[in-house]
């Protein structure tokens, strides 16, 4: 331990001796004690009815020690944090632009991105129009919903079409990836028009498969929540993907907007398999449902080891002092402390 404001000893410990000194002074009369004289033949006072002046002097000693700012140069905080890694899964194909049900009617909708902050200059700024009531936009609102509830995690973004691309990867650098998913919409992959969920699927997958072996271990609470609109039509077969999470222990939850009946339904059947659910959404209100629904059931909690430097410990200090002060006025309820003190 060691101390941060040594310079106040300059000026607590002059005004300490002339307070001990006034006191001792106050204390010598002229004359004689009664009490001194017979000293011998009634024996000398009991060494605890002294305890209320120790008390006040630890007390005044803790006070000093707290007022010098001791702090711990190195100490390590066990620390809660939550232990998921979330990706984003977004459907970018064109249907997504189209109206969903029970969205409210708006003239314009302009979704702006907020201005960067001095340390974020090189974040990509702008606005991104979205068709007033559609899918995408309902998907965006909810999901940045979704992002300000879950601070311990690690969140992603992977978009896809005829492929999948990692937009951001899992970080908890939560109002850059917010960004990013702002920005993002069907204009991103305005070349490609197929739905290739097998392909999204992958990329999540993969980005997985690399950060354990980033990390040389099997990371913790793997999430894939896929948002789509569609069918699978083009590239890999997304049964093999879900086969393929199921056996790394990543769980997957698959948000169909909107779906055509019948669209999906051996993805939607093989989804549960991972530990994830399956939700038919058809309005907004049941898009933050489900959203709602996956918040409350992905918790995980893991502790780390944080280490900090000059930790402040003057707080011990001061409690101390606190105690010691508590027990003088108790002991001042007792006739005995009183007389003699």
């Amino acid at each position: 331990m060691t101390f941060e404001n040594l310079g106040w000893l300059y000026f607590v410990v002059p005004v300490l001796l002339l307070m001990a000194i006034l006191r001792f002074w106050r204390r010598h009369f002229w004359g004689y004690s009664l009490v001194e004289l017979l000293g011998e033949e009634i024996g000398g006072p009991n060494p605890l009815l002294r305890l209320p002046k120790l008390l006040e002097a630890m007390a005044v000693g803790f006070l000093l020690v707290a007022l010098l700012g001791p702090v711990y140069p190195f100490s390590l905080n066990r620390i809660e944090r939550g232990g998921l890694q979330i990706l984003f899964v977004l459907d970018l194909s064109q249907s997504m632009e189209e109206a969903i049900q029970g969205a409210a009617p708006q003239a314009t909708t302009r979704i702006v991105a907020a201005p960067p902050r001095p340390d974020q200059m090189s974040l990509p700024t702008g606005s991104l129009l979205a068709t007033p009531g559609s899918k995408m936009e309902a998907v965006k609102r909810t999901a940045l919903d979704f992002v300000t509830k879950r601070q311990g995690d690690a969140i992603g973004l992977i978009v896809f079409s005829n492929n999948g691309y990692l937009v951001t990867p899992a970080t908890f650098d939560h109002e850059s990836m917010s960004q990013y998913l702002i920005m993002t919409g069907t204009h991103t992959l305005v070349n490609e028009g197929f739905t290739a969920i097998g392909e999204g699927l992958g990329t999540a997958n993969r980005f997985f498969e690399q950060q354990k072996q980033k990390s040389r271990r099997r990371a913790k609470g793997q999430v894939i929540v896929l948002f789509t609109d569609g069918d699978n039509n083009y590239g890999r077969d997304p049964m093999t993907e879900i086969e393929r999470s199921k056996s790394e222990g990543t769980r997957i939850y698959m948000i169909g907007v909107a779906l055509q009946p019948g669209a999906s339904q051996q993805i939607a059947g093989a989804v549960p398999q991972t530990g994830g659910k399956y939700y038919d959404v058809r309005n907004p209100r049941s898009l933050e449902d489900a959203l709602g629904d996956i918040n409350n059931i992905e918790k995980g909690i893991f502790f780390t080891i944080e280490l900090k430097k000059n930790e402040p410990a003057y707080f011990f200090f001061v409690m101390l002092a606190l105690a010691c002060l508590a027990a003088r006025l108790i002991l001042q309820a007792i006739p005995q402390f009183v007389e003699i003190s």
